[in-house]
């Protein structure tokens, strides 16, 4: 009889063993997933960003694509081959961002603090293309772009940075027109003692 409970009580043992064993392995796995998605997020925030071909398609897209092809109803698929391809560059990459944040393979916060205004300033320049190149092909054409913008318009910069708790500098000059904290009042100063006269 002891026996038996030596037994069973050795079995129960061995099941937790393995289900607490099972448990983080999914963890484990979950955590390195996390890690790739972000060494992906990180490669497309710095180095693609900052590489001389996407700044200078970004600047045509948001600088020079509307007067060079005036809407209504220019489709993406209707800007000859070279602005195509400095459209698809720009479209493309905040595209992929927002998949990763549809698919939550990288933190919000990591993306809002970083592209919120950039990627609302690229959708304003392109939505009439691609809402005219969504008329041809479905609406399903760069939806994760937009989805990332509408994220973005709904946690805009100021307020992921608030979340981030990033240090800021208690005052900037006026011209700058910063003014989005209240300021601080001064702190108190000791009174210097008086010479004696």
């Amino acid at each position: 009889m002891i026996s038996d409970l030596v037994d069973v009580v050795a079995a129960f043992i061995s099941m937790v063993a393995v289900v607490v064993t099972a448990l983080f392995a999914v963890r484990q796995l979950r955590s390195a997933q996390t890690a790739n998605h972000t060494i992906v997020a990180i490669e497309l925030l710095t180095r693609v960003r900052s590489s001389d071909e996407f700044q200078e398609a970004e600047d045509y897209v948001i600088n020079h694509l509307a007067a060079a092809y005036p809407e209504p109803d220019v489709s993406v698929s209707d800007l000859p081959l070279e602005t195509r391809r400095l459209v698809s560059r720009v479209a493309l990459y905040y595209n992929g961002l927002g998949q990763m944040l549809a698919f939550a393979a990288v933190d919000p916060r990591l993306l809002m603090s970083t592209i919120s205004y950039r990627s609302r300033q690229a959708w304003r320049a392109l939505e009439p293309y691609i809402l005219a190149e969504r008329a041809r092909r479905g609406e399903t054409y760069l939806s994760h772009f937009e989805h990332l913008v509408h994220t973005a318009t709904h946690n805009p910069w100021d307020t992921a940075v608030r979340r981030l708790k990033l240090g800021r500098f208690a005052t900037y000059p006026a011209a700058l027109g910063l003014a989005d904290r209240p300021k601080q009042p001064a702190p108190p100063r000791d009174e210097e003692p008086q010479p004696a006269g």
